[in-house]
């Protein structure tokens, strides 16, 4: 998403090639090309209806070596686990999404639905959460048992209008339908550089509610952005291939959690894999591993998943925390599989100690190389990371940043 004095805009989705995936290095900068544009299907419901099948992605991709979310699933298991992502809508139509996608809501036509997507975006960050296994696809989701729960909240992709649509009150209005949808984990791809009344009250209710809420931070922005920045929201920043701090990454008092967000492959409209990139591909990697620490202890509070997800963050260049790197890059293997403590209020909110946190070895090595590594320090280590981890999280989510709006 971008959010640049006031306007919002969300992550460039880009179609490439079949041969082309090996070599893709960059994202391509600017506004995403009209999917639109390309031969297309009928489809009720889109100007112009959809576009033909993209080309199918296969072979090695970095942020799938990165996290490896194969392995992840022989730990835990989010099958329970509804996820409401507040986007574009999602085509489920997809074949690694039609049987993970739910019943949602269309704010747009302000009917059930959010299963129309005239942009694209929306479709690919959920199946970053949630895509189905497929053979030989690169692509499989952080989560791929979750289920998706759609709130449609935007259509505007082009032009001086690009999300105008996108304001306050209408994320507001998402995040109260996909309460009523009864989600445990709400997305929010989206980022507005200033609060309401409203929004903050529909973030609160959530949290009330023991709901994890996940929101971007937003490309190129300044300052806070929200929902992010509200208290008990996690915020998601972008790292690189490198585990270096995206260029575009939004950054601030806000960031608690970083992900990969350059270069992702995603599923397309109708079928087949797009490259995807920003902070909204970032927090959807982020939301993921909230299903599956959510499935694994379903009795546990919003706050209680969100500290660990913090405690088990890879260190980054940032060091222990940084309004760059907040408090580091999302691991879910780490969360998945590191001794669990009680978390533990602290009594006075402060970054977590350097000492506590061990930066992780070469970022853009395979993860299970990354792994072995962090386990060499013993248990020790995992378990002083926890128990001090837990105390600094709950001191930053139950006293975040004062914030306007």
């Amino acid at each position: 998403m971008r959010t640049v004095r006031g306007k919002v805009g969300c992550g460039r989705v880009v179609r490439r090639p079949a041969a082309a995936w090996a070599a893709v290095l960059v994202l391509l900068a600017g506004v995403a090309p009209s999917l639109a544009a390309r031969p297309a299907l009928a489809a009720p419901g889109c100007f112009g209806g959809k576009p033909a099948p993209a080309p199918r992605a296969t072979g090695d991709q970095w942020a799938q070596r990165w996290l490896d979310p194969r392995r992840l699933h022989r730990l835990g298991t989010a099958r329970t686990v509804r996820v409401a992502v507040l986007d574009s809508g999602v085509d489920s139509s997809h074949r690694q999404l039609a049987k993970a996608v739910d019943r949602g809501w269309d704010l747009v036509a302000d009917e059930a639905g959010g299963t129309i997507d005239c942009v694209g975006h929306g479709t690919a960050v959920a199946s970053l959460i949630a895509a189905r296994p497929d053979g030989d696809a690169s692509l499989v989701g952080v989560a791929p048992e979750a289920r998706i729960i759609p709130i449609r909240v935007s259509e505007n992709a082009t032009g001086s209008t690009r999300y105008r649509d996108v304001t306050p009150g209408r994320l507001a209005a998402g995040i109260r339908r996909a309460i009523a949808l009864k989600a445990d984990v709400i997305h929010v791809s989206f980022a507005v550089g200033s609060g309401s009344a409203g929004l903050r009250s529909a973030v609160a209710d959530a949290v009330r509610r023991q709901i994890v809420v996940v929101a971007a931070v937003g490309d190129d922005t300044v300052g806070e952005t929200y929902p992010a920045a509200y208290p008990g929201v996690l915020g998601v920043g972008a790292v690189d291939q490198s585990g270096q701090r995206w260029t575009d990454s939004g950054s601030g008092p806000h960031m608690d959690l970083m992900a990969p967000g350059v270069n992702l492959v995603a599923a397309a409209r109708v079928d087949g894999h797009v490259a995807i990139g920003g902070t909204a591909a970032a927090a959807a990697l982020v939301s993921g591993a909230a299903a599956l620490v959510r499935g694994n202890h379903p009795k546990w509070t919003a706050a209680q998943v969100a500290e660990h997800l913090l405690a088990t963050a890879d260190g980054t260049p940032g060091g222990a925390y940084s309004v760059d790197y907040g408090y580091g890059s999302v691991n879910p293997y780490r969360a998945l599989a590191e001794p669990i403590g009680t978390p533990v209020p602290s009594p006075s909110p402060k970054p977590m100690p350097a000492a506590a946190v061990r930066p992780s070895p070469e970022p853009g090595m395979p993860a299970t190389t990354r792994r072995a590594l962090l386990w060499a320090g013993g248990v020790g280590l995992a378990t002083a990371l926890v128990a001090v981890g837990y105390a600094a999280a709950v001191a930053l989510l139950r006293h975040r940043r004062r914030v306007s709006g």
